[in-house]
Order: structure tokens, then sequence, then C-alpha cells
């Protein structure tokens, strides 16, 4: 049984959005029904406004053409007749007063007293009311003949506030059943956009049971990186499987031979052991001891794995100054086109193989001079060795590092690391390529692509 404590599991995608979303949509439903009401009351009282304004001045104009009292007076009575309780009138000029509702005329009286000017709210107990109303009333204050006029029209709003409220109470409804189906479009929206998180989790079941290789790539745009991350995850892993099981052939073909022969010679008690098959024996042995070798320097190459980077650039200089102690009479010369401190897409260990095999063969059989470049740009990662030795002859340059091949019996000046090489450099889906260098040696070159 782990005695590891178990981490607690995240808060889910799903729970996330629904903890913002659905608040958010309430909150939303709610200031804009709050803004309903708010526009709702200015609307009334806006076009209330209006039409006091319009009344007041039809008044005032009729009162300015009137030539006497009495028309005046006239024209009063006809409008106090054609109005309401809901709709007052009160006109006070110099020292007379006129209402249109005489027998209201304590509660219409302060109307009169009031000095701002334009809309104003009042409020009053009238006689024929149960409840105090609530007035919008236009006051206009001018001079009539050289006395003060005032004019105050007003209008019972009780009426249209209860309708307002009325109407604002059916929005509520109306926002509540609209937020309703906002939770519900809200709920279908998340589960469609994380049904492919499922779609995930049933193929990462099915690659478990074997019944698929790869990933689904088919998937939403935020997606499809982390699938090809995946996907390239399982290719490596194929990649190291395929490797292990061929350096083991190689390897178990390899030394079965020698041994082989070993045991033939060790049996054979009828020859004796002379110089020449200790010789032999010592030879063979030899053999299988680079073999070996051989082997063990290849399960140190990691192969690409994700996050894993090295800084090429210093790596490379500690390597020619290394080489370089061994090889005291020839140049090592660095040449860097790029960011120096740019990291490049391969495991450091692997790095070093590469560069310590190819460093060593070019240092090995060059004449003084060995050249190595480091280039880099948006697609690529290039390192270029170069020396000016004896080189290679164009008809073999494609057998170099050939798998397959005796390697210790190749070419002079390339031997067992160009396998090695040539090996790491396909694990990262790099190309390796040979040629004549300028300084009539080999130039080996290895590209190795950025991570997508």
């Amino acid at each position: 049984m782990s005695l590891l404590p178990r981490s607690k599991p995240g808060r889910s995608i799903r729970t996330t959005l629904l903890c913002w979303l659905l608040p958010f949509a309430a909150v939303f439903m709610g200031v804009a029904w709050f803004l309903h009401g708010v526009l709702l009351e200015r609307m009334a009282q806006d076009f209330v406004r209006e039409r006091l304004q319009q009344e007041a001045a039809f008044m005032e104009q009729h009162l300015r053409s009137a030539s006497s009292g009495e028309a005046r007076q006239r024209i009063w009575q006809q409008a106090s007749q054609s109005t309401g309780a809901h709709h007052l009138y009160a006109v006070r000029l110099a020292d007379s007063e006129l209402f249109s509702h005489p027998h209201w005329r304590l509660q219409l009286q302060p109307w009169l007293e009031q000095t701002q000017p334009g809309l104003q709210t009042l409020s009053a107990q009238l006689p024929a009311h149960t409840a105090r109303s609530q007035f919008l009333a236009y006051r206009i204050s001018t001079q009539l003949d050289g006395r003060p006029l005032v004019i105050v029209v007003a209008e019972d709003v009780s009426v249209l506030k209860a309708g307002e409220h009325k109407l604002h109470l059916w929005t509520a409804i109306v926002a509540i059943a609209l937020l309703l189906v906002l939770i519900g479009m809200i709920l279908l929206a998340v589960h469609l956009a994380l049904r492919p998180t499922t779609q995930l989790r049933y193929q990462l079941q099915q690659l478990r049971q074997g019944s698929r290789s790869r990933l689904d790539d088919q998937v939403p745009a935020e997606f499809q990186k982390l699938i090809q991350q995946l996907n390239q995850l399982l290719d490596t892993l194929d990649q190291r499987l395929e490797h292990s099981r061929q350096a083991h052939a190689n390897l178990s073909h390899s030394v079965k031979t020698p041994i082989a022969a070993i045991t033939q010679m060790m049996n054979n008690s009828k020859a004796p052991m002379t110089a020449e098959i200790r010789l032999q024996i010592v030879s063979k042995l030899a053999e299988i001891n680079r073999q070996l070798d051989s082997a063990m320097r290849s399960t140190r190459t990691a192969g690409p794995q994700l996050g894993k980077t090295a800084k090429a650039v210093n790596q490379t200089r500690e390597m020619l100054w290394m080489i370089g102690r061994l090889h005291p009479h020839k140049h090592f010369e660095l040449d860097i086109q790029g960011d120096e401190s740019q990291s490049w897409p391969i495991e450091e260990q692997d790095l070093n193989e590469l560069l310590g095999n190819l460093i060593d063969n070019a240092g090995k059989w060059a004449h003084s001079q060995v050249r190595v470049q480091l280039r880099q740009d948006a697609q690529t990662f290039e390192i270029a060795v170069a020396d000016d030795g004896a080189g290679v002859a164009e008809d073999q340059l494609e057998q170099l590092g050939t798998r397959g091949m005796r390697l210790d019996q190749q070419m002079p000046g390339h031997g067992i690391g160009l396998a090695i090489v040539r090996d790491i450099a396909a694990r990262y889906g790099a190309t390796l390529s040979f040629a004549r260098s300028a300084q009539g040696g080999l130039l080996a070159r290895i590209r190795l692509p950025c991570r997508p």
C-alpha cells in the first residue's frame, strides 16, 4: 500500500465555468432589470414634462391674448371644466388667484408659493383621494401687463406610477424567464465545449487497452497542441522500444559469432594453444569489448523528451576545450551564427554524444585545423564540423555510419562514433549528411528541426 499522501483533485473546468458564468448571468439580468426601471421612469417623467410644458405655454398664450379680465376668467373656466382631478391648474396674477378646483384651494395654495421654476414633484392630500397623491408640476413665472404671473400645471402621476410598477414587475418576470433560458444555454454550451475532453478521456482509455495507437488530432484548436505533444510522446516511446529491440538484436548478432569462434578454439583439445591462437582469441575478445562499448554508449542517449533542452554554445565550448587538450598541436575554431543564449531542443547528454563523436573524429584525422559552426534560424538548428584531413571518397560518403557495417573496418578516421551520431540524429528527426569540406577534409552536418 502506498504511503504517499493523495493530492486533492483540482476544480474541474466545468465547475469553474459554471461558477463564473451563472452568477455573471444573474447579475447581468439584475442590472438590466434595474436599468429598465430607471429608464422607464425617466421616459415617463420626460413625457409628462413635455405635456405639462406645452399646456403651461398654451395657458400663458391664451391669457396674454385675452383683452380683459372677463375674457381671462372665461378662458380659465373653460380650462378648469375640461380637466379632471388628475390634471390641476393654479394661476396667480398680481393679487388674484385662480384654481381649477376652488374647493381644493387649501391644498393647491402652497403650490403657488413654490419658488423653484420648471418641473418638480409635489405631494398633496386631496379631498377626493383616500391617500396622498403624487403630482408632477410645471411652474412658469413671468410678467403680464407689468404684473407678476405665476402658472402651475400639475398632473397626478399615481396612476402612471402604478402602471409603471406593473410593467416593471412583468419585466422582472420576463427577465427571470430569460435568465432560466440563459442558464440552460450556458449549461448546454459548457457541455458541448467540454465534449472533446470526454472524447479524449475515452481515447486515452482505448490507448491503454491497446485498441488504438494514436490520439485523434481532429480536435478544437485549444487541444491541438496537447494532442500533438501526446502523439509525439507516443512516437518517442515507440522509437525507444524499437531502438532497444534493434540494439539487443544487433548486440546479440555481433557478439554471438566471436563467442562461438572462441568457444570452438577453446574446445579443440587436439590443437595446441599457440601464440597465433592466443592472438586470435585476444582479437575476438577486443571485438566483443568494442561491441559492448558501443551498446553502452548507445543506451546513454535519451532521445527527444518534452521540455529537455541544452545550451549548445556552452557545451560546444566545453567540448572543444576538452578535445583540444587531447590534440594540442591542432587548432579548433568555433563559429556561432545566432543567439548564444538560445536553448536547443535536444537533451544535454545526447548533444554531448553528437559533439564529442564529431569533434573527436575530426580532431583525430585533421592535419592542423578543425572548424565547428553552430547556426540557428526560425526552422532549424545546425551543427557543422569540418576538418582539413584526407577526407573520404565521394562514392563512400553515404556509407559513413551505416548500420550493419563493421565499424572497426570503415575508412580510416571515421570509426564507431559516426554510427552513434546517425542513430541519435534519427531519433530527433534530424538529418545527417557528409560532404567534402572547403579545407579538403570531411564536413559533417546535422540539421535539427525546431519543435512544433
